[in-house]
C-alpha cells in the first residue's frame, strides 16, 4: 500500500474532523485511513442526529420514486418478488415501497434515531444491529440492498461475506458507492498538490458524511468476486456536482471547476458514483 496524503482537521479547508492518514492498496486500489479512526462514542457519535437533518439533500418524494424504480429492477432480475433486506434503511422509503409492492421485507439501520423514523414510515421490522449479528438463516433473502452504505462500514469485507451467506443462490444484491477513482477525486487531489499541500479529497473518516473506505471499479469488483457475487449490471455516472461552498473569488472558481469536472466525468468510467446489481453464483 502507499500513502495518498492527509484528510481532515488541519488537512481540511474548513477544519472538519480529525486529521487522518489516507492510504491506497496497490493491489486493488481500495482507499482507507490508517490507522483506522473508530468513534469512541459508537455509531451514534456520527449518526445520532435528526434523520431529516442528515438526509436534508434527499427529498422524500424523490426517494419514494427511486425506490419503486429500484424494486422494478430487482423484480426483473429475479423474475418476481420475494424477501428483501434493506441494509442502511435510512428513513424507510425503500421498505415502505417494497411492502406496498408485495415484497416481504426487513430492514437494518444502525442509527437508533434513523431506525425509529424508518419503522414509523415503513411499518417494517427494523433491526439496529449489524447484519453479522442478526443470525439470519443461510439463503434467506432474494434481494439485499446497500444503497450508499458500503463506504460507511468499518469492515465491508465481513459484511459482504455475511450478505453472500444469507442471499440465496440466484439472489441479487444492489450496491451504490462513490467512485473514488473518478475524475472529481483525481482533479481534486491534483489541485491540492498544485497548491503545495499533501491533502486529499478522498473519503471522510471523521466528518460528515463519514465515508470510511473508498472504492473504485477494480476494488469493488474484487470484493464482489471474493464473495461469489457477479455483476449483472454496472453503471458509472457523474451524479450531481459536488460544489464546495466557499465565498469569494476562489469559491466561485471552485464552483465552476466542480461543474466542469462533473460534465467531463460522463466520459468513459470517470463518473463520481458506481452502482451495480450482482447475482450470487
Amino acid at each position: 500500500m502507499y500513502r495518498l496524503g492527509r484528510r481532515g482537521g488541519l488537512a481540511h479547508r474548513a477544519g472538519l474532523g480529525v486529521e487522518c492518514e489516507v492510504w491506497r492498496c496497490q493491489a486493488c486500489g481500495l482507499i482507507f485511513p490508517n490507522p483506522m479512526p473508530f468513534p469512541l462514542g459508537g455509531l451514534d457519535q456520527h449518526y445520532g442526529v435528526d434523520a431529516d437533518e442528515y438526509f436534508e439533500h434527499h427529498l422524500r418524494d424523490d426517494k419514494d420514486l427511486s425506490a419503486f424504480d429500484l424494486l422494478g429492477q430487482a423484480e426483473e432480475l429475479i423474475q418476481g418478488k420475494g424477501k428483501l433486506l434493506d441494509i442502511g434503511a435510512g428513513r424507510g422509503e425503500l421498505l415502505r415501497a417494497a411492502r406496498a409492492a408485495g415484497w416481504e421485507v426487513e430492514g437494518i439501520e444502525p442509527s437508533s434515531q434513523f431506525a425509529k423514523v424508518a419503522a414509523g414510515y415503513s411499518g417494517a421490522t427494523i433491526r439496529s444491529e449489524p447484519v453479522e449479528r442478526c443470525g439470519f438463516p443461510n439463503g434467506s433473502f432474494d434481494c439485499v440492498v446497500l444503497g450508499a452504505v458500503l463506504e460507511h462500514l468499518y469492515n465491508p469485507d465481513e459484511t459482504m461475506r455475511e450478505i453472500s451467506r444469507i442471499l440465496r443462490k440466484g439472489g441479487v444484491v444492489f450496491l451504490d458507492v462513490p467512485n473514488e477513482n473518478g475524475l472529481y477525486f483525481k482533479i481534486g487531489n491534483l489541485y491540492q498538490k498544485l497548491r503545495g499541500r499533501d491533502w486529499v479529497v478522498n473519503i471522510a473518516p471523521t466528518f460528515s458524511p463519514f465515508h470510511i473506505f473508498g472504492f473504485g471499479p477494480r476494488s469493488l469488483r474484487a470484493l464482489l468476486a471474493k464473495h461469489r457475487l457477479e455483476p449483472l449490471r454496472w453503471r458509472v455516472y457523474p451524479g450531481r456536482a459536488m460544489v464546495p461552498s466557499r465565498s469569494g473569488i476562489a469559491g466561485k472558481i471552485e464552483m465552476v471547476a466542480a461543474h466542469a469536472v462533473t460534465a467531463l466525468s460522463r466520459l468513459d468510467s470517470l463518473g463520481t458514483y458506481i452502482e451495480t446489481w450482482a447475482i450470487k453464483t
